[in-house]
């Protein structure tokens, strides 16, 4: 409180002073109007008047001085009281005006609402830096601070309107704090300035800081309303003590107290995920809440104040986590693409530290990935590849190194080309970043450079091979004109190189002098053939003759639109193909007289065997007498060898049979146990000589099979025949059916020498043997019917066969018999064997 009630009195006994000023000069103006003189008549008055108004002036003169000398005798009373009482004010003013003047202040009245005040007294002269002018003072903004000036303005105003008094401190733009009283008194407004010390500055200082501090406060608390984010203050305890209206909306609660006392939290900090912190930024992490009935993504930042209030607003980063992902999807498929390729990429950021890199980089430079994820820096990587020397060889490597590192000072692109002690060759190619730092691609051009120079070497051979080819090489374009000859053409043709070498034309060729009329032919359908449209060009082939040289040509047009035209002297070759025509003829009818000659040797020589087999076993019957044993022995021997011929002339019908295409299978069902049984069981006896043993094996599968059951049983018996002449003496000859899809595999294996490799390319061919020492050597018929029955049947036959390990032969029958087109072409054939 300011203290201001002697101030009061002086200001109310200034006022009455005043007053009884004006109340005496009024006084005096009336008295002296009354004691002053008539004016004179005016000289334009007419002597009536003048007469009449001289005589109406006596009267009222008469009577005016009457009553004139009545009120002046009462005046003069009151005049005597009124000047002891005039003197008493003046005295009482003076002592009012001395005790204005003796403080510092500034006194400003206003009668009225006008904007300037009447009257400005006393000075601040030395005390406070204040104007002393009415204008100055009155323009607050010009020496006071904007918060003081906004409030003596207001103060002055209702002031002005309402008569209400205030008593505040103001502070000058110099920094004085000034006292500023505003009162209603008689009819006036006065507003006092006056500086300020002891325990009242103190006060006022307090009062002052604390309005202006509620200013600052309301002003602060209308800028967080109007924040389009929530902003929220918690205690210590993670309770919330203030939220702005952001906050109350995007919460949906209806006032501040009702979110208080519900502790509605958009952002508990146990949901709050950190991942996303940045301490620097004082953001404190992110959270995801539903807001206006939408999932949205708020990224949250508090700070602690003072140990006991923690503050902290949401910005909502929804569409930026949209766009990180989006930016993190776009990243991921670039590395994935850059991942994808042949070329090495590094990317080093502004601080030479690598931000990137994709799997080429790793297997090019072979450095450790463990340690590339550190993000080491250039320099360090350069240091690393020279200890593996990854880098070219130099003499001074500091200097190359602050050459290479330069880059991220230099804006043009570099290109450089390192050739590697290893061998590789490597174009280097750096770039400054758009984001800063620099872009390093190396394309390892190790294989291009040796295809390149393969490329040079093979076309260098190439023109060394159509240089020294015996044919002649001709190139013409699609205009029809030479582009590539070898010597050979030149030769060929006898045309000079003079003639040949600017690009003549097929034209003059075909017109060359010394052609005969045959070449000249050929040389035209040549042209027709070059220059014709795309849609005619046909590979041209044909023969002509220049001179005593026969010619093979062939005109073949290129993807190009060229067309390569070669020449081969044939003159030899068609002597030779005649020679070799006539040789042909000549052995195709040998072998015609061959097969008629075993046909008719096999059929004469059937006869008499027969008669030998039958007077054999007439004998061995004993119906020509006894024999003693040795003639047992004969007998048998010669029914063994009897057999032995007719099965070799059965054989070499059967073959001429089918050579002939007259074999015809009589197809049935077979039971592949039984023909397999049967077969072994036949060969019983060659197996008892040998002491040999036979073991079948049959699949579970395999029940039924479509075929020739004679041809069946001839295959196992020339399988089971050849194996018994390969195995050696007790041994097991393994014999066996299994089905693969829709065949049926027959197969016998035995555990003897087994074949080499050479004769295993010729063993189903006819007359090829090669039995065991000591056994007896076949015709070498029995595998070359074995194949050419299986074919029959529209399978095939393989051999496997290891020296000392055996050989295996398999037969692929088909399990429903030879494929349609295979019967068909068979109808209508048959065999005939002399009886």
């Amino acid at each position: 409180m300011i203290f201001r009630g002697r101030t009061d009195e002086r200001t109310r006994l200034y006022g009455q002073a005043l007053h009884m000023r004006h109340r005496i000069a009024a006084s005096l103006a009336i008295l002296s109007a009354i004691a002053s003189p008539a004016r004179a008549v005016t000289p334009e008055l007419s002597a009536n008047n003048l007469a009449y108004l001289g005589g109406l002036a006596t009267v009222t003169l008469g009577l005016g001085l009457i009553f004139a000398l009545i009120k002046i005798s009462r005046l003069r009373g009151s005049e005597g009281a009124a000047r002891k009482r005039l003197g008493e004010t003046e005295f009482l003013l003076n002592e009012a005006e001395a005790a204005l003047k003796s403080e510092a202040h500034l006194l400003l009245t206003w009668r009225g609402s006008t904007e300037m005040p009447d009257r400005v007294q006393g000075s601040m002269f030395g005390v406070v830096n204040m104007p002393s002018r009415a204008e100055q003072i009155m323009d607050f903004a010009g020496w006071l601070e904007p918060d003081s000036t906004t409030i003596l303005r207001d103060g002055l105003d209702n002031l002005k309107s309402t008569g209400k008094a205030f008593n505040i401190g103001v502070r000058t733009a110099s920094g004085d704090l000034v006292e500023a009283d505003g009162r209603a008194a008689g009819g006036l407004a006065t507003l006092r300035f006056r500086p300020l010390s002891g325990e009242r500055r103190q006060i006022t200082e307090l009062a002052y800081d604390a309005h202006k501090l509620g200013k600052q406060v309301e002003r602060l608390s209308g800028v967080l309303d109007a924040a389009p984010f929530p902003i929220w203050i918690k205690d210590k305890n993670d309770a919330l003590q203030w939220v702005n209206v952001a906050y109350l909306k995007a919460a949906e609660v209806g006032d501040i107290d009702a979110a208080i006392r519900g502790d509605v939290q958009l952002a508990r900090a146990a949901n709050i995920d950190t991942k996303k912190a940045n301490p620097k930024i004082g953001l404190t992490g992110r959270v995801h809440a539903v807001l206006g009935g939408s999932m949205r993504t708020l990224n949250v930042f508090e700070t602690t104040q003072a140990q006991t209030v923690r503050a902290g607003y949401a910005i909502d980063v929804t569409q930026l986590e949209e766009a990180e992902k989006e930016l993190e999807r776009h990243i991921n498929a670039h590395s994935s693409t850059l991942n994808k390729l042949d070329t090495a990429i590094a990317i080093f950021g502004p601080d030479q530290k690598l931000n990137f890199y994709n799997n080429a980089y790793v297997a090019l430079w072979g450095l450790d990935e463990n340690w590339l994820k550190t993000k080491p820096s250039d320099g360090e990587i350069l240091d690393a590849m020279r200890a593996q020397r990854n880098l070219p060889e130099q003499v001074n490597y500091r200097e190359w190194r602050e050459r290479q590192l330069s880059v991220y000072t230099i804006l043009d692109a570099q290109e450089h080309y390192w050739y590697l002690p290893d061998g590789r060759s490597l174009r280097v190619f750096c770039e400054q970043h758009p984001f800063g730092g620099v872009t390093y691609l190396y394309e390892n051009l190790t294989k291009e450079i040796q295809l390149e120079s393969r490329y040079n070497e093979l076309f260098g051979v190439q023109r060394e091979t159509l240089d020294n080819l015996a044919e002649a090489v001709s190139l013409f374009g699609p205009d029809g004109r030479l582009k590539l000859f070898n010597p050979a053409f030149a030769r060929f043709w006898a045309l000079e190189d003079r003639f040949l070498g600017d690009e003549l034309h097929i034209d003059e060729l075909a017109q060359a002098s010394g052609l005969g009329s045959e070449a000249r032919a050929g040389w035209q359908d040549i042209r027709f053939s070059v220059t014709a449209l795309d849609a005619n060009r046909k590979v041209l082939e044909g023969r002509t003759q220049h001179g005593d040289r026969i010619l093979r040509y062939r005109a073949v047009p290129l993807a190009d639109g060229n067309s390569l035209v070669t020449f081969a002297d044939v003159s030899d070759a068609a002597k030779a193909e005649q020679a070799l025509r006539d040789r042909a003829e000549a052995l195709e009818a040998a072998d015609r007289l061959k097969n008629s000659f075993l046909a008719n040797v096999s059929y004469e020589i059937r006869t008499p065997l027969t008669s030998i087999v039958g007077f054999a076993e007439t004998l061995e019957f004993g119906l020509a007498g006894p024999l003693t044993q040795r003639q047992r022995e004969y007998v048998r021997d010669i029914r063994q060898s009897s057999d032995d011929l007719k099965g070799i002339i059965d054989a070499i019908i059967d073959l001429s049979a089918i050579d002939a295409g007259a074999m015809e299978l009589k197809l049935t069902t077979v039971d592949v146990a039984a023909v397999m049984e049967e077969a072994a069981e036949k060969a019983s006896a060659a197996l008892a000589k040998r002491r040999l043993s036979v073991d079948i094996e049959i699949g579970s599968e395999v029940a039924t099979m479509t075929a020739d059951p004679v041809r069946v049983d001839q295959i196992l018996g020339h399988l089971l025949s050849n194996a018994i002449g390969f195995s050696k003496p007790d041994s097991t000859i393994r014999m066996g059916a299994r089905r693969l899809a829709d065949t049926i595999q027959l197969w016998v294996a035995d555990t003897g020498k087994g074949m080499d490799p050479e004769f295993q390319q010729k063993a189903f061919e006819r007359f090829q043997s090669r039995p065991l020492p000591g056994s007896h050597r076949g015709p070498g018929l029995g595998l070359a019917l074995v194949k050419s029955f299986s074919e029959l049947h529209g399978g095939k036959v393989a051999l496997v066969s290891k020296l000392d390990q055996g050989t295996t032969v398999v037969c692929s029958l088909p399990i429903n018999g030879p494929r349609k087109a295979s019967s068909d072409s068979r109808v209508k054939k048959s065999t005939s064997r002399a009886a």
